[in-house]
C-alpha cells in the first residue's frame, strides 16, 4: 500500500513536471495574458528621458494631527507559499524624488530603499547644505533606510534587486509602490507621501513569509567637521517608547542585538534630529549594534540599526518621521517625549515656551534671552536682596566674630571647646538677624537655571543657527573670538569686588578664583548661556552699587533690612 502511494506521488511530479514545461509551447496564449509577465514587460519598456522622476507635494499647515493617522497601507496580495510567479524586476537603477515645502525624499528602486531625506529649513552651519537625515555610506553599501534584516540568507538579495517602480496619486497623496519576484520569492514595498510634514507611510510584503525586520540606520546623518570638534552633539543614539515610557539607550551601550516588545515607536536620534518607525501592523522593535571600520583613517565606531520585526504573515505596516525635534512638531505626532532636556527638564521646557513667545516681539533670540533674564532678575530679585543684605550685616559683625575666635583659638583640637564657639556664633547671628547660609542660597538657585539653559540651548532645534549680533552667528555654539566668555568674567570679578564680604581672607581667595574657574568652563559652552550669564552680571553690579550708594546715605537701614 505504501510504495503504491509513493509510485502515484512520483507520477502526479512527472505529469505536472511536463505540463510546466509543455506547456508555454503548445499554449503561448495563456502565457500572454498572465498579469504579473504584462506589468513587469510594460515598467521597462516606459520610455524615461531620465533615471530620476521629479513630482512636488504640497503640504497643508492644516493637516490633521496625529491622534488620527492616515489608513494604514494594505499590502499587496501576494502569492502563497510553494506557488510560482512570473519574474518581476527592472534592468537598471531608478531614483524617484519626493518634493515638498519641509524636505526633498530620493528612493532608489535598488532594495527599494530611501537613499536621502534632506530637510530644507535646516542646513550645516558653515556649507549651508540640506541637512541629510540618511548617513552618507561607502559606495556599493545597501543598507539604506527600509532594508530588509533576513534570518535566512536567500532573501538578502531583496537588499540589491532593481524592484518595478509604478506610480499613483490616491487623495492627492503621492503613492510609490516597488515590486521585485524571481519567480519564487517576492517582495512588495509601499511607500505614501502624504500632507503631513516630515511623516510618510510604508509598508513591506515578503512572501513565502519568512522572518525578517525591516531597519532604519545606521545612526542618523553625517556630522559636519565643526560638530565633530563639540562637546555638545552626540548622535546615534537608541530611543523607544514602549507602553508609555520613553528610554534611551547611549549608542555604545546598545546590546549586540535587543528586542523591544510593545514598543510605540523606535529610533535613532541626536541632539536635533530624530528617525523613527511606528508600527500599525508589525512584530516587536528591534535595536541592532554594528561596528564599523573607518576606510580613511581606520578608527572603530559603533552604529545603531532601529527595526520592526515582521509580522507571522511576511507584513510590515507603519509610519516614518525623519524630521527635526520641534517641540510643536512632536506634540503634533505624540512623541513630545523624545526632546529630553536632562535633570531639570520642566525649567528648559518652561524657559523654551517663554523664548519662543518673546521671539515673536524681539525677532531676534539673542534679545529675547536678555529679555528673559531680566525678568529671571525680577523674580529672583527678592532673595537676592536678602542675600546681598545678609552679606552687609556679616561684614558689620565681623569683628564680634573674630572676638569670639580668638576667645576659643588655644583650644582647636577641642571639640566640646569648639562646639561652645560654634553655639556662641549662632546665638550672635541670631541676635544680628542674620543667615549664613543666605549668601549661599542665590547661587544655588542658579544653578537649575543655569543647567536647564545649557541643555535648552544644546537641544532645541529652534536655536540651533539662531544669530544673535556681530560676531555671534550661533547662539547653541561657542563663541568663536571668547569675547563673552572674556567679558562674563571681568564681569564677575567686578561683581566680586563690589560685594561686601565678611573679611575672612580664605573666603575672599574663593570669591576672587571663581571667576577665573567660571570662565575657563564657559569658554566652550553655548553662546547664548554665556550671554545669560553675563547680563546676570552686569544687573547684579547695577543693583549692588544701587544697594551700597542707599546704605552709604542710610546706615541706619542696614539693621532694619
Amino acid at each position: 500500500m505504501e510504495k503504491r502511494i509513493f509510485l502515484a506521488i512520483l507520477i502526479s511530479l512527472g505529469v505536472l513536471w511536463g505540463w510546466a514545461a509543455l506547456a508555454p509551447k503548445l499554449f503561448p496564449e495563456l502565457v500572454k495574458k498572465q498579469p504579473p509577465a504584462a506589468t513587469s514587460k510594460t515598467a521597462e519598456q516606459k520610455p524615461a528621458p531620465s533615471s530620476t522622476t521629479t513630482a512636488t507635494a504640497t503640504a497643508a499647515d492644516t493637516a490633521a494631527t496625529t491622534s488620527t493617522t492616515p489608513d494604514a497601507l494594505t499590502p499587496a496580495p501576494t502569492l502563497t507559499a510553494g506557488t510560482t510567479a512570473a519574474a518581476i524586476a527592472s534592468d537598471r537603477e531608478q531614483r524617484t524624488v519626493i518634493d515638498t515645502p519641509e524636505y526633498t525624499a530620493v528612493l532608489s528602486n535598488r532594495g527599494a530603499q530611501l537613499v536621502s531625506f534632506k530637510l530644507k529649513k535646516y542646513a550645516r552651519k558653515k556649507s549651508k547644505e540640506h541637512e541629510d537625515l540618511v548617513k552618507a555610506r561607502e559606495p556599493g553599501r545597501t543598507d539604506y533606510p527600509f532594508m530588509i534584516v533576513p534570518r535566512d540568507r536567500a532573501l538578502l538579495k531583496l537588499n540589491s534587486a532593481f524592484y518595478v517602480l509604478s506610480e499613483t496619486q490616491v487623495n492627492g497623496q503621492r503613492v510609490l509602490q516597488y515590486r521585485y519576484s524571481d519567480g519564487r520569492l517576492t517582495a512588495t514595498k509601499t511607500f505614501r507621501f502624504a500632507q503631513q510634514p516630515y511623516l510618510f507611510d510604508f509598508s513591506i510584503d515578503v512572501h513565502p513569509p519568512s522572518p525578517y525586520r525591516i531597519a532604519v540606520g545606521p545612526g542618523i546623518r553625517t556630522l559636519a567637521a565643526e560638530e565633530q570638534d563639540t562637546q555638545v552633539i552626540t548622535t546615534g543614539n537608541a530611543v523607544y517608547q514602549a507602553e508609555g515610557k520613553f528610554k534611551i539607550l547611549q549608542r555604545e551601550k546598545v546590546p549586540t542585538v535587543k528586542a523591544v516588545p510593545s514598543v510605540e515607536f523606535i529610533g535613532v536620534e541626536d541632539n536635533y534630529f530624530l528617525t523613527a518607525v511606528r508600527p500599525q501592523r508589525s512584530g516587536e522593535g528591534v535595536f541592532q549594534r554594528v561596528r564599523f571600520v573607518d576606510a580613511k583613517n581606520k578608527k572603530h565606531r559603533d552604529d545603531v540599526y532601529a527595526g520592526l520585526n515582521a509580522t507571522s504573515e511576511g507584513v510590515v505596516v507603519g509610519q516614518a518621521f525623519f524630521g527635526p525635534k520641534e517641540t510643536a512638531l512632536l506634540d503634533r505626532y505624540n512623541m513630545q517625549a523624545a526632546l529630553q532636556f536632562g535633570w531639570f527638564d520642566l525649567i528648559a521646557r518652561f524657559f523654551l515656551k517663554a523664548l519662543i513667545w518673546l521671539n515673536q516681539y524681539t525677532l531676534n533670540y539673542g534679545f529675547a534671552i536678555i529679555v528673559l533674564t531680566i525678568l529671571i532678575k525680577i523674580v529672583l530679585y527678592p532673595l537676592q536682596h536678602k542675600s546681598i543684605v545678609s552679606m552687609k550685616k556679616m561684614q558689620k559683625v565681623q569683628p564680634k566674630v573674630e572676638a569670639i575666635k580668638a576667645k576659643y583659638k588655644k583650644s582647636k583640637t577641642d571639640a566640646e571647646q569648639r562646639q561652645k564657639m560654634n553655639v556662641e556664633m549662632m546665638a550672635l547671628y541670631q541676635k544680628e538677624g542674620i543667615n549664613p547660609m543666605a549668601g549661599c542660597l542665590p547661587l544655588i538657585l542658579q544653578l537649575p537655571i543655569l543647567w536647564g539653559f545649557y541643555n535648552l540651548l544644546s537641544r532645541a532645534i529652534e536655536l540651533r543657527g539662531a544669530p544673535w549680533i556681530l560676531w555671534i552667528h550661533d547662539l547653541s555654539d561657542k563663541d568663536p573670538t571668547y569675547i563673552l566668555p572674556i567679558l562674563m568674567t571681568a564681569t564677575m570679578f567686578i561683581q566680586t569686588y563690589i560685594t561686601p564680604t565678611t573679611g575672612d581672607p580664605a573666603q575672599r581667595k574663593i570669591f576672587l578664583i571663581m571667576p577665573l574657574v567660571f570662565g575657563f568652563l564657559f569658554k566652550d559652552f553655548p553662546s547664548g548661556l554665556v550671554l545669560y550669564w553675563l547680563v546676570q552680571n552686569i544687573l547684579t553690579i547695577v543693583q549692588q552699587l544701587i544697594m551700597n550708594k542707599w546704605w552709604k546715605q542710610h546706615p541706619e537701614e542696614i539693621q532694619k533690612a
